[in-house]
């Protein structure tokens, strides 16, 4: 067993042995375990590793070496999704190569990005349902993870792209009928959750929806503030301040939102968006 890998994901996703342990097992057992691999059960090990985003098969790799890296370049790939580099975003994607090579958590994070970034981008849009069909038919057929929540606001991206509305509405309701539902038991899945909730968000005030649209980013705001997580925050804010103005809102609550938008897209430097910002408050 190789634990390199498993400390580095805990301490990438800034997780103390105490966070990671919490609700599992102790932190001595885990510190034991980082040390020198000491495990008592099977059990823990599987729920440590649900946990990080890892399977056994990270930890026991027939190549450490070459999954690690394959590992740490799709991680920057879901990171430069994040912040709208579609350029690196592909340029990492085709480092990979064949992702069927990957175990399946590899692939379903890897079809969850490249779909995406097609769509995002205006790619052809059967490149896009291929790659979420991927998750849905073969990767997640049983429609349990959060990848399948993915896909289904991806497909919404990719068909309203394409001008199909109607298509776009059914799978952008799919993809937040449980976002309710979901478990923030690490930092990629409170990214992924409030990915679903800002596209949806977005989707939603832009084709007159703007109560549920208000709902379903206000959440996304209070988890923003619980998980301390700044690179959705501002978009949400924005799309929200859009959505009040379409409404003639409270010039207050309108000022307040673009006001805290821009602070935190010029936190993380977000020039996108605080151009944006730019036009919205010249009235364009």
């Amino acid at each position: 067993m190789n634990i390199d890998i498993f400390i580095e994901t805990r301490k990438r996703l800034h997780l103390s042995q105490n966070q990671l342990a919490a609700g599992i097992c102790t932190q001595a057992t885990l510190s034991k375990f980082e040390r020198n691999g000491k495990v008592p059960s099977l059990k823990i090990l599987l729920q440590l590793c649900d946990r990080l985003e890892l399977t056994l098969n990270d930890l026991f790799p027939l190549n450490h070496d070459e999954d690690s890296v394959r590992s740490r370049t799709l991680e920057e790939a879901e990171f430069q999704l994040l912040v709208e580099e579609y350029d690196q975003v592909r340029a990492n994607l085709a480092k990979l190569g064949d992702p069927t090579k990957g175990t399946s958590t590899f692939q379903l994070r890897f079809y969850f990005i490249r779909g995406y970034v097609t769509a995002l981008s205006g790619g052809a849009i059967a490149d896009a349902l291929y790659d979420f069909s991927q998750i849905l038919n073969r990767l997640d057929e049983g429609h349990h993870s959060m990848y399948t929540l993915l896909a289904y606001t991806g497909m919404g991206l990719a068909y309203s792209q394409e001008g199909d509305l109607d298509a776009a509405t059914f799978y952008f309701n799919k993809g937040a009928s449980q976002i309710h539902q979901t478990t923030f038991k690490n930092r990629h899945n409170i990214w992924r959750t409030l990915n679903i909730i800002y596209y949806t968000g977005q989707f939603l005030g832009e084709t007159g929806e703007v109560a549920r649209s208000n709902d379903l980013l206000s959440y996304g705001v209070e988890i923003c503030k619980d998980y301390h997580v700044t690179y959705y925050l501002a978009r949400i804010l924005y799309q929200r301040a859009r959505n009040y103005r379409q409404t003639n809102g409270a010039t207050a609550q309108i000022t307040q939102d673009i006001q805290d938008a821009a602070a935190f897209a010029r936190l993380n430097r977000n020039t996108k968006l605080l151009a944006q910002i730019a036009a919205f408050n010249a009235g364009a």
